[in-house]
Formats: structure tokens, C-alpha cells, sequence
């Protein structure tokens, strides 16, 4: 049986949103969804209001996972990042990366973050 924190540890949490401004019949209003919980949103006319209500849908949504014993996911905190990565690789690839690294007069840091930045724009993330 999973354990798990109070609501209040699950509400404090860094959730992270994605507003929409929608108009209908001359009418707007916004829609706001949490990023780190598939399927959860809620709309109003008044941003403010939405905000409101989103933290309801968020309590609700996390009472859920723990009625069906599923894990709660967690937001992800930029600041828990350092930006130090140990990494290893086979040697046909790191001499690749020396080869492509000299190529673009580029360390070979420089030269894995322009690789993962393409890779992580077409994902979108």
C-alpha cells in the first residue's frame, strides 16, 4: 500500500500551468491546466477566479490517485537542478563528439547541450 503526505504538502507543490484565452459568442475567458496532471482544468471568465478553482481541481484530482492507490505526480522544481550531469558513454561516441566538438570550436559540453537542444525542442519540452 502506497504512502502517502497530507494534502497540504500535495497543494504547496510548484504545479506549473498553461493558460489559454478562449473567446465564444463574444465572450472571453481563460482555461488553465496543470501541467503535471494529465486531464485536470478548469475555466472562468476571471483569472484570478480560475487560479481559485484550479487548486480545488487539483485536491480533487490528488484524492483520486490516493482512492485508487496510483502514484501522485510530483513537480518537477527548476532550482533542484545544477546543471552537472554525470554521464558515460562508449568510446565510438565520445570520439564522435571530440570529432564534432572540434568541428563547431566547441567543448564537448557545449557541443552535448547544442545536441540536446534539438532533441528537446522537437519534443516540445
Amino acid at each position: 500500500m502506497k504512502t502517502y503526505k497530507n494534502i497540504q504538502y500535495y497543494l504547496n507543490l510548484p504545479w506549473t500551468y498553461t493558460v489559454e484565452r478562449e473567446t465564444d459568442k463574444n465572450k472571453s475567458y481563460y482555461i488553465i491546466r496543470v501541467n503535471e496532471l494529465p486531464g485536470i482544468c478548469t475555466d472562468n471568465e476571471d483569472l484570478n477566479e480560475g487560479f481559485k478553482d484550479i487548486k480545488d481541481c487539483i485536491e480533487m484530482a490528488i484524492e483520486a490517485y490516493k482512492e485508487k492507490g496510483q502514484e501522485i505526480p510530483i513537480p518537477i522544481s527548476r532550482e533542484q537542478f545544477k546543471g552537472k550531469i554525470p554521464y558515460r558513454t562508449d568510446s565510438e561516441r565520445h570520439y564522435r563528439l571530440v570529432k564534432a566538438s572540434k568541428l563547431c570550436d566547441k567543448s564537448i559540453s557545449k557541443t552535448i547541450d547544442m545536441a540536446l537542444d534539438v532533441w528537446l525542442n522537437n519534443l516540445n519540452v
